[in-house]
């Protein structure tokens, strides 16, 4: 909060990253559809069943965020609540690993993109490290098994 200079750079790329993911998982997905490339059922498949569990748990765990315990403004508006894991690094981290999946290259700069979705959103104080952290591992746990199919 001390670092005003820092705040609109850091809301960018909280806002920016993500779609960067999406974009990518997205744009890939009809690509390899035209393609007829079967990896696409595995590259479709883990992202969507990591979001729907790590969405149900999130509403039962239903843990509140930095700014609502903390004396602490968020950056950015955001709803209460639902704070752990963080839903943006799990998903950021299993389209990162379809990415490698798909396309080492691919992989590599959804690795750096992804990066940057957890720094930020611990940064604009919507979550704690251990949900970061948790999203993260979340992320990888759902993504790195069908890296061996």
């Amino acid at each position: 909060m001390k670092h005003k200079k820092l705040h609109k750079p850091v809301i960018f790329l909280n806002d920016k990253a993500p779609k960067v993911m999406m974009v990518l998982f997205y744009g890939l997905m009809p690509i390899l559809v035209v393609m007829r490339d079967i990896r696409v059922i595995a590259f479709a498949a883990c992202p969507l069943i990591e979001l729907t569990l790590v969405t149900k748990f999130r509403d039962k765990v239903d843990r509140p965020r930095p700014f609502d315990v903390l004396d602490v403004t968020p950056l950015e508006s955001h709803s209460s609540g639902h704070s752990f894991p963080s839903l943006h690094c799990s998903s950021s981290f299993v389209i990162t690993t379809s990415l490698f999946y798909i396309n080492p290259y691919l992989g590599i700069i959804g690795l750096i993109v992804s990066i940057v979705v957890a720094i930020t959103r611990l940064l604009v104080g919507v979550h704690y490290p251990l949900d970061v952290l948790t999203g993260i591992l979340i992320g990888l746990a759902f993504g790195i098994p069908y890296l061996f199919l």
